[in-house]
């Protein structure tokens, strides 16, 4: 039990390590002995847990995608009402994603331009977060609270807004905060569905 305790907390030390190592020095300067290092851990341990550099960034990346759909459902569970959850699903995902820059930037970012050796990554974690969101879209047209939109249209479009609103802001010499784009951004998401205040997604349930 103790051996299999150590090889999970082990495994999770190159990950975190990972995240920061691939956070600050990109995923091409990133070196196998950074992230050994950044773990306090070894080059044996790194090559127990994972073959490559390309392995633990797709084991980093499916760990954050997973953390984050896990952290949306959570948050939504005790809302009632299809358009309450769909505020409380934005609002989580934005909320989290600006508390965890790092997570972020390496989602976002650094996980861009790769090439086609990680496009199948991106794009299945793109298509997870495309589904979530019309998961949500749909339970509100079933149950009457919003018009009959095209569902999957819709969820692309809020991604690709929300991850084009992100990526530029952390890539833009200004450095906004990423909190201060949550409401704004939230606020046009459900202007597009016409809907505008909580107040107005109360009204409906």
């Amino acid at each position: 039990m103790m051996r299999r305790y150590n090889k999970e907390n082990t495994r999770k030390k190159l990950l975190d390590a990972a995240m920061e190592v691939f956070s600050d020095k990109g995923y091409n300067n990133a070196l196998i002995d950074d992230i050994a290092k950044e773990s306090d851990t070894s080059k044996g341990a790194f090559y127990f847990h994972f073959p490559s550099k390309r392995a633990i960034f797709q084991a980093l990346l499916a760990t954050l995608v997973k953390h984050l759909i896990d952290d949306v459902e959570a948050a939504i569970e005790h809302e009632t009402g299809a358009l309450a959850k769909i505020q409380a699903a934005i609002d989580t995902v934005l909320a989290i994603f600006a508390k965890h820059e790092k997570a972020t930037r390496l989602l976002l970012v650094e996980a861009t331009g790769l090439g086609k050796a990680f496009d199948q990554e991106i794009h299945a974690a793109h298509e997870q977060f495309a589904q979530l969101i019309a998961k949500h879209l749909q339970a509100a047209v079933d149950d009457g609270s919003i018009a009959n939109i095209s569902v999957e249209l819709t969820a692309y479009a809020w991604f690709g807004a929300i991850y084009e609103v992100l990526f530029m802001t952390l890539l833009s010499p200004e450095k906004k905060s990423l909190d201060s784009l949550t409401t704004p951004l939230r606020d046009l998401l459900l202007q597009s569905i016409g809907q505008t205040k909580r107040s107005n997604l109360d009204a409906a349930d």
